[in-house]
């Protein structure tokens, strides 16, 4: 049925690609050199996965996470056709629920420009934008941190 647990598994199937994307290119941007050294001194292939790439990568796939996150937070039309599109507050995930960008998207048209309602539909677009504003500083912060370490 419509409800939260469909609307999750859905956004967590949709920010795949962007995680899977980024964090291939994180591993893909390690020197090749440090593959062979690790496989030269004796590591297996695992150890050098897990103990050399992985650690050299992690911001990169830290960063597609957190970008993951934040492309799933903006989806609007996906998840009110699968969340139920009920403006209550749910008490288990097999509810249906509206999202922030739904509830902007469902009455910003029939708003009266001016009136409270339309001010708090401008204050839950500042909250929604906040946010990702919040996880992209995050995750360019932790880019430049794990950067500075495995240089």
């Amino acid at each position: 049925g419509l409800c939260a647990l469909n609307a999750s598994l859905l956004l967590g199937l949709m920010a795949l690609p962007t995680i899977v994307s980024i964090s291939e290119d994180a591993l893909s941007a390690i020197p090749r050199t440090f593959k062979e050294a690790s496989l030269a001194l004796g590591a297996t292939h695992w150890q050098t996965i897990r103990h050399v790439l992985l650690p050299a990568a992690s911001s990169g796939i830290i960063c597609s996470f957190i970008l993951g996150m934040g492309r799933a937070i903006g989806e609007t039309m996906t998840v009110l056709m699968v969340a139920g599109n009920a403006p209550i507050f749910a008490t288990s995930y097999l509810e249906p629920i509206r999202t922030l960008t739904a509830t902007i998207a469902l009455e910003m048209g029939e708003t009266v420009k001016g009136s409270p309602h339309y001010r708090a539909l401008f204050a839950i677009g500042a909250v929604l934008f906040l946010m990702n504003l919040f996880f992209n500083v995050v995750a360019e912060r932790m880019r430049e941190g794990f950067k500075e370490r495995f240089r």
